[in-house]
C-alpha cells in the first residue's frame, strides 16, 4: 500500500506559518499598546503632580509666577492626555484586530488538522483491512496446500 499523503498539507503548512507570523504581529501590537498605556499613565500622573503642586503652594508663601506657569501648563498637559488617549485607543483597536485575525487563522488551521487526522484514520483503517486480507489469503493458501499434500 502506498504511503499516506495529505493533499492539503501545503495549505496546512501555510496556515501554520501564517499563524506564527500573526502571533509575532500580535506581540508587537501588544507591546505598542502597552507602551502607549504607559505614556498615558505618565501624563496623568504628571498632571496630578502639577495640580498637587499648585494646591500645596496656595497654603504657603508662594511664587505667583511659578503657580501661573503650573496653571498655564495644566491645559497643555490635558491636551496631551486627550491626544494620547486617542492614540492609545487606536493601538488597542489595532491589537484587537490582529487578535481577531489570529483567531481566524487558528480556526482554519484546526479545521485542516482535524481533516488531516480524519484522512489518516481512514488511511490506517484501509491499511489494516488490506493487511488482514493478505493474512487471510496466506492462511487460506497455507490451508489449501496442507490439505492437497495430505
Amino acid at each position: 500500500m502506498k504511503k499516506f499523503v495529505f493533499k492539503l498539507q501545503t495549505a496546512l503548512d501555510l496556515k501554520l506559518k501564517a499563524e506564527e507570523m500573526k502571533k509575532e504581529e500580535l506581540v508587537t501590537a501588544t507591546d505598542i499598546y502597552k507602551e502607549s498605556c504607559r505614556v498615558l499613565e505618565y501624563l496623568k500622573t504628571r498632571l496630578a503632580e502639577i495640580q498637587d503642586t499648585v494646591r500645596g503652594k496656595q497654603g504657603e508663601q508662594f511664587d505667583v509666577t511659578e503657580i501661573r506657569r503650573c496653571q498655564d501648563y495644566i491645559p497643555v498637559i490635558n491636551e496631551h492626555i486627550s491626544q494620547q488617549a486617542l492614540i492609545t485607543e487606536e493601538h488597542r483597536v489595532a491589537m484587537e484586530e490582529v487578535r481577531g485575525e489570529l483567531v481566524e487563522i487558528m480556526k482554519e488551521r484546526k479545521i485542516l488538522e482535524k481533516l488531516r487526522t480524519r484522512h489518516y484514520q481512514d488511511y490506517m483503517r484501509e491499511f489494516l483491512r488490506e493487511e488482514q486480507k493478505q493474512i487471510d489469503e496466506m492462511a487460506t493458501t497455507g490451508f489449501i496446500h496442507r490439505d492437497s499434500a495430505v
